[in-house]
């Protein structure tokens, strides 16, 4: 009985959050991504996971990716204009010390490394590119084409998922949750090995270096 209540609760929730999804429609789902990235209230994939739910993977998707470009662009632009502190009171200061650790280590590369690994947050690398000396030109080539994919693979498992429960039932649905969470897992972990391997191993011969040079310099 419990667990019957408890299941439909979780079924109003969702189908609530698709109504309104649907309701806003793509001009508002469009919005609504840019005000996510400038004001990061919720994560963008859950964004995107309801959008491809509610509009499919090719609308949702494409919707979904322009948003959060045109929400990316913004966030590079008040970066720009309102510097550190303005980006503070918007994003907090964790997720901008991430950015700033995080542009230290990829410089360049860090705007497309950071859109095609799950759970880096997505705003605040376009902050915190804002807050570095990188060209508008170059930002955008990056959080594009990194962008565009991450968002198509979002709406495409909101979709699967929406399959799910709309065809199964809820225990079809929390298989195929089940399911996509592991592939995001293996994914991310996957993203922490590649990113991280090359800076623990400059981290490593910059420690041995300075540890060789010390006797020298004494």
């Amino acid at each position: 009985m419990i667990l019957e209540e408890i299941s439909n609760f979780f079924i109003y929730i969702y189908n609530l959050l698709i109504y309104l999804v649907i309701w806003m429609g793509p001009l508002g789902f469009f919005i609504a991504l840019i005000l996510q990235a400038i004001l990061a209230p919720i994560p963008s994939e859950l964004m995107l996971f309801l959008g491809g739910a509610a509009y499919g993977p090719i609308v949702g998707g494409l919707v979904g990716g322009a948003g959060t470009a045109a929400g990316s662009i913004a966030s590079f632009y008040i970066s720009k204009r309102g510097g550190r502190p303005v980006v503070l009171r918007l994003v907090g200061e964790k997720t901008i010390a991430f950015a700033d650790r995080w542009f230290e280590r990829w410089g360049a590369w860090a705007v497309l490394i950071g859109r095609f690994i799950p759970f880096i947050p997505f705003d605040g690398v376009s902050y915190g590119a804002g807050l570095t000396k990188m060209r508008f030109r170059d930002f955008f080539i990056a959080s594009t084409l990194g962008g565009f994919p991450r968002s198509i693979f979002y709406a495409y498992l909101g979709y699967l998922a929406s399959q799910q429960i709309n065809t199964g039932g809820l225990e079809a649905f929390f298989n195929t949750v089940s399911i996509i969470i592991g592939v995001i897992l293996l994914l991310a972990a996957l993203g922490y090995y590649i990113v991280t391997k090359k800076y623990t191993s400059k981290s490593v011969n910059e420690a041995t270096n300075t540890t060789n040079a010390s006797p020298q310099d004494e």
